[in-house]
């Protein structure tokens, strides 16, 4: 096999997804990596619509429940899918709660993954996660 050598090679990070749909979309951040097949894969390009606020729109039951009834209600997401997804831009201060919420969220799930079965984690996800929907319910005017 040959070598290749002063080959740059380009990673960027974005947010992806497994393109297997349960009832609910599971998003994530998506650290510098080579994307994969079966990981739907897309990069934020406006400052406006950062990829932490995608990723909590995705992970929302509104949108979990928009995509299933006027998108796709098969068992895939995938790329053309998202693209279809009506994103509300929020004001300065909506984003600035919603990353304090989705910060939250992520320390929680480290903590979680770091500790055997901690119902007070739980709880506290529980909790966040309800913030996240009541604000992304009053962006889509749903409240």
């Amino acid at each position: 096999m040959p070598v290749v050598r002063n080959q740059q090679f380009y990673f960027k990070e974005g947010f992806c997804w497994s393109d297997i749909n349960t009832t609910f979309l599971k998003c994530r951040a998506k650290q510098k990596s080579i994307n994969d097949v079966k990981s739907m894969s897309l990069y934020g390009l406006a400052v406006q619509i950062p990829e932490y606020y995608i990723i909590c729109l995705i992970n929302s039951k509104f949108m979990s429940r928009y995509v299933d009834d006027f998108v796709n209600n098969t068992q895939t997401f995938q790329i053309n899918d998202a693209r279809q997804l009506p994103i509300i831009v929020p004001t300065f201060e909506e984003l600035a709660e919603i990353k304090m919420l989705f910060d939250k969220l992520i320390s929680l799930k480290k903590r979680s993954f770091a500790s055997d079965f901690d119902d007070n984690i739980n709880q506290e996800l529980s909790s966040v996660e309800g913030k996240l929907e009541i604000i992304i319910s009053h962006l889509y005017n749903l409240v």
